[in-house]
């Protein structure tokens, strides 16, 4: 475009949140974008087929009721949000989880991460925002992704998957 405007004038550069160090080997390295779509070399190694069998192994915590409201929400019919001064979030890391502790102790899975990671996992193609996951795997094989204590994992975001991500405070501020 004329004058080099476009959607590279808009990009905002963040800092990663871990330094890659020289002395570090490379293991793999993943493109994102070929993993969801199904053609990256690790692709093979995913089964996408149904599982066997489904068991819940444990139900835990509770979901207050949904207000149906707020699926009609347009700009005709807002929806006005109210603090609830009464709800504790715990954002709670894989490894500290007691519930999550207690069923690996048992042997009851292999894999294990919290809603959270599985959230920023199923969107990652997408995000804005950096974010870093730790995966241990322990002497049993059991996999625990995590996330760092110094990572900005639990703030929440605004239109970070979104295609038109909303502009800078600064330029708000100035409309």
């Amino acid at each position: 475009r004329a004058g080099g405007r476009g959607p590279w004038r808009d990009r905002i550069d963040r800092q990663a949140s871990v330094s890659v160090r020289p002395d570090w080997r490379r293991v793999e390295e993943v493109d994102l974008g070929k993993l969801s779509k199904g053609t990256s070399p690790l692709s093979n190694l995913v089964d996408n087929s149904p599982p066997k069998s489904v068991e819940d192994l444990l139900w835990c915590g509770f979901l207050d009721q949904y207000n149906d409201q707020f699926d009609k929400v347009s700009t005709r019919t807002p929806a006005p949000l109210k603090r609830v001064e009464t709800k504790e979030f715990y954002p709670v890391t894989t490894t500290d989880d007691p519930v999550i502790e207690k069923l690996a102790i048992e042997g009851k899975g292999t894999v294990f991460a919290t809603d959270a990671i599985m959230a920023h996992l199923m969107t990652c193609p997408r995000s804005v925002y950096p974010w870093d996951i730790v995966v241990q795997k322990l002497p049993t094989g059991a996999l625990f992704f995590d996330k760092r204590d110094s990572s900005q994992f639990d703030y929440l975001t605004v239109h970070e998957t979104s295609n038109s991500p909303p502009a800078p405070l600064s330029e708000r501020d100035a409309a």
